[in-house]
């Protein structure tokens, strides 16, 4: 068992990231972008071998994306409404994804057999994986669930929208800002 680590902000942006071992060694090269249909994000070794991908098949919410490992489609993995509710299932290869997706403390499993065990501290993103065989298909898991906790961290529900919209509208902080904010709600409800 290997572990890798990368720069957690740069698996959610588009452009490359370096992937490096416990001795600062460069092994791997994550190459891509994400956001339209047949989009894909690459991994390469850093002698220029495309080993893994990750291919975009579908927009919206739900994105879908299809895995590929040495030019062979291996598995599947998309987004689901219960996404931060810590379980993902990865079809084809049958592996679950279980944890805190958004902090990055996660674990993947087929069946009792660990594959990797994702840890993030902020800055960087360890990820100790089973083989290195594995490696590139668990980079690039990785970065899509690290992608879709980014975005996560920008949601807010539509009640958090408003009291944020109308708190900087009327220059209001604190508990002033929630005591206008349902004041005007009753006030509608009642008239």
């Amino acid at each position: 068992m290997r572990t890798l680590y990368i720069r957690q902000d740069s698996l959610a942006a588009k452009g490359a990231s370096v992937v490096r071992d416990e001795d600062r060694r460069s092994i791997y090269l994550l190459v891509g972008k994400w956001g339209r249909h047949q989009d894909a994000l690459s991994l390469y070794q850093i002698s220029g071998d495309l080993l893994a991908e990750l291919r975009q098949t579908s927009l919206g919410l739900l994105p879908h994306f299809d895995i590929y490992y040495q030019g062979e489609k291996v598995g599947a993995i998309s987004k689901r409404l219960g996404f931060f509710n810590q379980m993902i299932y990865i079809s084809n290869l049958h592996w679950i994804i279980v944890g805190n997706l958004v902090s990055g403390n996660y674990k993947i499993y087929h069946g009792t057999t660990t594959i990797m065990n994702s840890r993030g501290d902020g800055d960087l993103r360890e990820m100790k994986i089973a083989t290195e065989e594995l490696e590139p298909i668990c980079i690039c898991i990785a970065a899509t669930l690290d992608h879709w906790a980014s975005g996560h961290s920008q949601l807010k529900t539509p009640a958090q929208a408003w009291h944020a919209t109308l708190n900087r509208q009327l220059g209001l902080h604190g508990s002033n800002a929630w005591h206008y904010a349902n004041h005007q709600v009753w006030h509608r409800m009642l008239h």
